[in-house]
């Protein structure tokens, strides 16, 4: 299954080149009192950080979408809506519900909730890079 994720993400010949207008990875994460909502894509970055408002756009630099892109070719995309959450404080308030999407192509891929700041291992980095670049946007 890791060698599909490559091949959708690989950038290899030009035959085989992926069309990264069609790329973008989107995290949520809400509760009672948390609210945080990233789209990054490669030409803009999106953030909302409280229920009804008007999301902060800006540029996405190259070097921070080919972050996205590296870290998306170590994920298992086809799968990821199998990773297990390592806690579960998410079921007594003890943590705000997280959730990853990465759209290729037309297709939603998505994991289970998860509780934020403790992603399933197999995306912790990817979800680190992207409430990185999301935090340094302002």
């Amino acid at each position: 299954m890791l060698l599909i994720s490559l091949t959708i993400l690989d950038k290899g010949c030009v035959g085989n080149q992926v069309d990264q207008d069609t790329i973008s990875v989107e995290y949520t994460a809400h509760s009672r009192g948390v609210y945080n909502h990233i789209v990054i894509n490669n030409k803009t970055i999106s953030v909302v950080d409280k229920r009804n408002t008007k999301p902060t756009v800006k540029p996405c630099n190259q070097s921070d979408w080919q972050n996205i892109i590296d870290l998306l070719k170590t994920v298992d995309v086809e799968n990821i809506s199998k990773l297990k959450a390592p806690t579960e404080a998410r079921f007594y308030d003890g943590a705000a519900i997280a959730n990853l999407k990465i759209n290729y192509d037309g297709k939603t891929y998505e994991t289970t909730s998860f509780d934020h700041g403790h992603p399933p291992k197999e995306i912790e980095s990817l979800v680190k890079e992207i409430l990185s670049i999301a935090k340094n946007i302002e």
